[in-house]
């Protein structure tokens, strides 16, 4: 009786932190409302947390409410905070074979209780739909590759490793009898107990890494351009200062691009000043869209935009430019007035062996830029050559 008393002082302390950690990752989901594994998170712990309460009534509540309807919220709730899990490591869950294991599982459980009534299939039933989810969460998170964070997830697999383990080792003890020569109860007690460590672990671990999000975020934000969502000046610079480096370090060669939107001043001063914000949004989406994939576009201020082109000599820089240059002429922009279209004026420069640092380069294809406006403007003008 002791050790069943035990079991159930456990069990009500583990509903108390599967409580708070509700409640923490319930407010983790309202800071991050755009993250949906957040969400998950937040609804599978509530979800578990009640199906928990439910099944610590057992001997004590109707049979229905404390062996069925409590696993109508332990299953799902178990599978969705998983799931959340999975979704961060930038997996997408299988959600339809997890709910259709749940709805097996609980059909196998009400028969099993009402109307043949045998626990070790229960059991059994039980902890096959938690091993097959932690399983699943562990290799996810231990195979995950995500920009930053490895070793968070690293660790939550860890934990469901061990998890596992633990209700396995509950299954062998309680349902065949393989105690080790340990009491029988022992099982059930070290099942809860490990979950009284790890899961708090597991929610720790996954409000790290929210915040590690959050930041990151935060950071991508302070080098976007509010408007036209290209990169700003500053973080031009970085990259800029990066490229830089690694081309003196390799002896390779990057090209610079300085674009400028043609009568920038008089198309705000004529169609006003929204219907000129609406050209600059456009204007980076078609030059963003013209360029290749490591390439980098900034708002550099105003109506200029300077585009790095890594890796990229100036012949294959001219054919770049010059791709960019008819994507932006091609492109309509809605007004109040009807279809508008822009132009925009290219200078094109190649960092070479002998200049002495970023800034001259900028100095260059800055003048390549002048060069093409007072050529007549929507054209591309390479420094050094004839236009």
């Amino acid at each position: 009786m002791a050790a069943v008393l035990d079991i159930r002082t456990l069990v009500l302390i583990y509903v108390g932190i599967n409580i708070g950690q509700t409640v923490v990752l319930v407010y983790l989901w309202s800071v991050q409302r755009n993250y949906p594994p957040a969400k998950d998170w937040a609804l599978g712990s509530l979800m578990f947390a009640i199906g928990l309460f439910l099944f610590s009534l057992r001997n004590q509540a109707p049979v229905v409410l404390s062996e069925i309807v409590s696993n109508l919220f332990l299953l799902p709730g178990l599978m969705l905070f998983n799931f959340g899990i999975v979704k961060a490591t930038g997996r997408e869950p299988p959600f339809a074979s997890g709910v259709l294991l749940c709805v097996v599982a609980n059909a196998v459980l009400a028969w099993f209780v009402l109307a043949d009534p045998n626990y070790p299939v229960g059991v059994v039933t039980q902890n096959v739909v938690f091993l097959a989810f932690d399983i699943y969460t562990a290799y996810a998170c231990l195979t995950a590759k995500t920009a930053k964070g490895n070793h968070t997830f690293r660790l939550i697999g860890v934990l469901f490793v061990l998890l596992a383990f633990i209700c396995l080792w509950r299954v062998a003890g309680g349902v065949f009898d393989l105690t080790f020569s340990f009491s029988p109860a022992l099982p059930r007690l070290f099942w809860i107990a490990t979950s009284l460590i790890s899961f708090p672990m597991i929610t720790v671990l996954l409000t790290l890494h929210t915040s590690q999000r959050l930041q990151e975020e935060i950071h991508a934000q302070a080098r976007r351009d509010t408007l036209t969502d290209a990169y700003n000046r500053r973080a031009f610079t970085e990259f800029a200062d990066k490229e830089w480096s690694r081309s003196k370090r390799h002896g390779s060669s990057f090209s610079i691009l300085s674009v400028d939107i043609d009568h920038f001043k008089l198309f705000n001063d004529q169609y006003g000043h929204q219907t000129g914000d609406a050209a600059l949004v456009a204007v980076s989406r078609s030059a963003q869209a013209a360029l290749r994939t490591n390439d980098i576009w900034c708002r550099y201020g105003g109506e200029e935009f300077v585009a790095l082109l890594p890796d990229t000599s100036m012949d294959r820089a001219l054919a770049v430019a010059e791709r960019l240059r008819l994507a932006v002429e091609r492109t309509t922009i809605s007004s109040p007035r009807g279809s508008l279209n822009v132009s925009v004026s290219i200078g094109v420069a190649e960092r070479s062996p002998h200049h002495a640092d970023l800034s001259e380069v900028l100095a260059i294809s800055d003048a390549a830029l002048y060069k093409a406006k007072a050529a007549g403007r929507n054209r591309v003008v390479a420094a050094g050559r004839e236009e």
